[in-house]
């Protein structure tokens, strides 16, 4: 299973869903009465999401027949439709649009620049591009020069990827999508929760822990990491110099104006 790509309703929404959801929910914010692009859209729920935030119309496409078929069935229709095409040239994409989004897409796209310089033709005046990609200083280290992560084929730090960004867009601002100390305080609680269920008792625990014989999704154990479950307002999205008051920074966050077109971009 691609665990990279979160489906509604799906054995890997809960552990993802709340950085994404808190992604486009502040995108939402920028796209009031706009048309909107969303670069990898996947299964479809942040263009709906983008749509609840009052834009006038949000295509989202995705290279992915399969989940685009999904996201139509589920999320399309209501100023909301989802299309075939990669997100690196996006050639099937008429110019013109206010804003586009593309969230932990990037990091998978082995041009990154092809889709920069797509990006940047695509929007008309006044165009925005929002693009988030996790924080190499965040994820785990290198195996021999590539990202431990299978599905991605780049990692950046978050001054490269604002060097990658200004490369396209005149306007570069960068901004940090971080985990709350709250969440990881949680976390923290859990595990000493369970650690003092199983010293209390460790026969009952080491039961508790394996019965009933059903998959550990399902078990009581497994279950206590429901307490430390993220929400949306654990991820916000904030100024790069108070992402420490915050929490632990995890994705970097661009908001490009003013894109470059022709060769003024090649610089």
């Amino acid at each position: 299973m691609n665990v990279e790509r979160a489906t509604p309703g799906g054995p890997e929404w809960p552990a993802l869903a709340a950085p994404h959801m808190a992604r486009y929910l502040w995108a939402a914010e920028w796209v009031a009465g706009r048309r909107v692009l969303d670069a990898g859209s996947g299964a479809g729920y942040g263009a709906a999401l983008l749509r609840g935030g009052a834009a006038a119309e949000v295509v989202g496409v995705d290279a992915d027949a399969a989940a685009v078929a999904v996201a139509r069935q589920r999320f399309g229709g209501h100023g909301v439709s989802y299309v075939i095409d990669d997100c690196e040239r996006l050639e099937g994409i008429a110019p013109g649009w206010d804003v586009v989004c593309c969230f932990e897409v990037i990091e998978h796209l082995r041009r990154p620049e092809d889709f920069l310089a797509s990006a940047s033709r695509l929007l008309g005046a006044g165009g925005i591009l929002l693009v988030s990609t996790p924080d190499r200083g965040s994820t785990p280290p290198f195996v021999a020069g590539r990202p431990r992560n299978p599905f991605h084929e780049h990692e950046w730090h978050r001054d490269e990827f604002a060097a990658l960004l200004r490369r396209h867009f005149a306007d570069v601002e960068i901004r940090v999508q971080v985990e709350s100390y709250s969440l990881r305080a949680r976390a923290d609680a859990v595990r000493a929760l369970r650690q003092g269920l199983l010293f209390a008792n460790p026969l009952a625990a080491f039961a508790w822990r394996k019965w009933p014989f059903a998959p550990k999704v399902d078990r009581g154990w497994k279950q206590l990491e429901g307490f430390a479950a993220g929400s949306v307002a654990d991820y916000p999205v904030v100024s790069a110099g108070l992402a420490d008051v915050y929490g632990r920074s995890l994705f970097t966050v661009g908001i490009c104006r003013a894109p470059f077109t022709g060769m003024e971009g090649a610089k």
